[in-house]
């Protein structure tokens, strides 16, 4: 796998040439696919949130994480699509490309612009 960005911003990803997941982070993408987002589904990080700590609230990481587990299992290619931008500009972004194109099939929610 490339290097991935430090930044945050929006991402897509294509399965079989399909988006199928439309997402932003406002951390860097490194972050967001490594041990602490997609990539680990851990009991501390899916058990609701106790007061006083950072855990849970992420039941989107689990559901990706099974979705793309299952996507690769059944022998599809997924490619992770990356734009850059600011933290700031993350949910904006997003919301503009679901507005041009549409929620994607593995996303919940369609993010609007304000």
């Amino acid at each position: 796998m490339p290097l991935l960005p430090k930044e945050p911003g929006l991402n897509l990803w294509e399965v079989d040439g399909v988006i199928k997941y439309v997402g932003q982070t406002r951390t860097p993408l490194a972050v967001r696919l490594g041990s602490q987002g997609y990539a680990t589904i851990s009991a501390y990080n899916t058990l609701a949130r106790q007061r006083g700590k950072t855990n849970g609230d992420q039941q989107s990481n689990c559901r990706i994480n099974a979705l793309a587990n299952a996507a690769l299992c059944a022998g599809q290619q997924i490619v992770i699509w990356y734009r850059v931008t600011s933290v700031q500009n993350a949910a904006a972004e997003e919301a503009s490309w679901m507005a041009c194109y549409g929620a994607a099939q593995w996303n919940r929610r369609v993010e609007r612009l304000s």
